[in-house]
């Protein structure tokens, strides 16, 4: 069975959200302000983190977001970029229901708002638009 093409997301929204994601990523608190919003955001999630080596979950977010950041990009097998993120998330692995993926995109708006300089309201919208499809295929993996 072939994966769905994921949504489209305009050339210029992914761009918007890809220099943004530039200039956060340069900001050195970026990714633990992240999961501070995070953990407010969503308090059930934090205890998923009580062994966690913050310094390497930081590096495997960068990564985690330029792989959504790109899903929207990819041709019909696109799926592929996400498909082990997907499944560690998943009920298999570390059990991230779907219902809890607002929240993750919540508090990432949130941060990038507190961290980009240019940021502006077409920027978070540029961010939710761009991750979407991304956020759509993996919690169709639960």
């Amino acid at each position: 069975m072939v994966a769905p093409s994921p949504p489209a997301v305009p050339a210029a929204t992914l761009q918007l959200a890809r220099g943004s994601y530039e200039r956060c990523s340069a900001v050195p608190d970026f990714y633990a302000c992240f999961y501070r919003n995070l953990f407010r955001a969503a308090p059930d999630v934090e205890p998923l983190f009580t062994r966690t080596d913050f310094e390497r979950q930081h590096q495997l977010m960068k990564h985690a977001l330029g792989l959504l950041l790109a899903f929207p990009a990819q041709p019909d097998d696109g799926a592929v970029l996400l498909t082990r993120v997907a499944d560690r998330h998943s009920r298999r692995d570390l059990d991230i229901r779907p219902a809890q993926y607002p929240s993750f995109v919540h508090a990432l708006v949130q941060t990038v708002a507190e961290h980009d300089p240019a940021f502006t309201a077409e920027v978070g919208d540029a961010w939710r638009a761009a991750i979407a499809p991304g956020i759509a295929f993996m919690q169709g993996r639960y």
